[in-house]
């Protein structure tokens, strides 16, 4: 007896919702035909019978919320008996691969403990970790032959004073950020958005900078390339959109602490950019994700930008497409905005806003009044993880780019 259950979609996912039975009970099935049509972390999928038989039960109506695992469906041969525990949650199975990045790194506290090793520590240090009841074996030493120092049990108490405040206030706001009320009465896109945006605003301290940069070098840089591209029969959609990816990868290699992902009470600094592009759909809004998009070119940039945006709209994404982001970009500038507040995508520590271009009036280096184009940024992060002075360098590393656009290609 074949058996159809909620799959796990995403990483994050928990439960499915039911937007359509394509087949009725008692009506014969065949292997690949599908069956129900489900859909959870904006995310639509049909799923198939993966034998020939007859549809002996269904479990659950259209727009019925189960959890992954849960049966939904039985095929077998008519006549065959169905099991009492049918509409049990299982293991439900992983249609799509998980995060594959290796390549992370925990900040500070590695957790290993030194077992009977000798501790080497300075005595000022030693005086400290009583004082903060720091346990030295979980210490890693920055001083010579690894020896612990001042700094490194003050960065010690610093590291379990935040996360016992982060995890005080999840567990504050865990009730009001999962409540079942959420989103009620909204389409699955809906109820899953307004879902994820109030977790992220209850378990997050967000705080969002604005500047501005002078963006006639890179206007005057993307027709060049849109020449030469054009010239080499390439065929590229070059949007500005494109180019300020690509000074948003090479700030956050620069400022790596921007480029994490703070869950399960873990904070993981990446080495590789997952570049999440903000999508606008008819019904909602997806964030499909570039993995790697610290190893592409422009060019390269332009083409996945340009695919997953397309399969996002089309609702042709796979479900790796749409998670494991470590930063995430928001552009508005279509929209005639300027500034705004964007808020952060669940575990990520940042997000960028992108507004429309302004022309303003400006001095040149001869003293002479000439009209810029200049291009607002909104950048949100989250302060429980990053302090205000690297949130700056981050942006004014994005704007270095924006102002020095050859420096995009070298």
């Amino acid at each position: 007896m074949g058996t159809i259950v909620m799959p796990k979609l995403g990483m994050t996912m928990s439960e499915g919702t039911i937007v359509n039975w394509c087949k009725e009970v008692g009506e014969p099935v065949t292997k690949g035909e599908a069956i129900v049509e489900i859909s959870s972390e904006k995310l639509t999928q049909e799923l198939e019978a993966q034998e020939d038989g007859i549809l002996l039960a269904k479990y659950g109506d259209v727009d019925a919320v189960m959890k992954v695992g849960e049966v939904l469906a039985h095929i077998g041969q008519e006549g065959e008996e169905i099991p009492e525990t049918a509409a049990t949650p299982s293991t439900a199975p992983q249609l799509s691969t998980s995060e594959t990045d290796t390549a992370s790194k925990t900040p500070a506290k590695q957790g290993q403990k030194k077992g009977e090793e000798r501790i080497f520590i300075t005595p000022l240090a030693r005086k400290l970790a009583k004082e903060h009841n720091v346990n030295i074996e979980e210490v890693e030493g920055t001083g010579g032959n690894g020896r612990i120092t001042k700094r490194d049990i003050l960065r010690e108490a610093s590291n379990q004073i935040s996360t016992q405040a982060v995890k005080q206030a999840a567990n504050e706001n865990a009730q009001v950020a999962h409540s079942d009320d959420i989103g009620e009465g909204l389409s699955p896109i809906r109820k899953t958005i307004a879902r994820n945006m109030r977790a992220s605003l209850h378990n997050t301290a967000q705080l969002t900078l604005h500047r501005k940069a002078h963006a006639n070098a890179l206007l005057a840089f993307r027709r060049l390339l849109k020449t030469e591209s054009e010239s080499h029969q390439l065929q590229l959609k070059l949007s500005v959109t494109v180019l300020i990816a690509r000074a948003t990868i090479l700030a956050l290699q620069q400022v790596g602490a921007m480029n994490s992902r703070y869950e399960n009470g873990q904070l993981k600094e990446f080495e590789n950019v997952h570049l999440g592009i903000a999508t606008s759909l008819d019904d909602g809004l997806v964030v499909p994700v570039i993995r790697n998009a610290d190893h592409l070119s422009i060019g390269q940039l332009a083409t996945k930008i340009e695919k997953i945006a397309a399969n996002a709209r089309s609702g042709q994404s796979n479900p790796d497409e749409l998670s494991g982001s470590t930063f995430t970009i928001t552009n508005l500038g279509a929209s005639g905005i300027e500034y705004f507040t964007p808020i952060l995508n669940p575990a990520e520590t940042g997000i960028l806003g992108v507004g429309s271009l302004q022309q303003e009036l400006a001095l040149s280096e001869d003293g002479q009044v000439e009209p810029v184009q200049k291009m607002p940024f909104s950048l949100t992060f989250d302060h429980q993880i990053i302090d205000g002075v690297l949130a700056a360098q981050f942006l004014d590393a994005v704007v270095k780019y924006v102002e020095n656009p050859h420096l995009l290609i070298l």
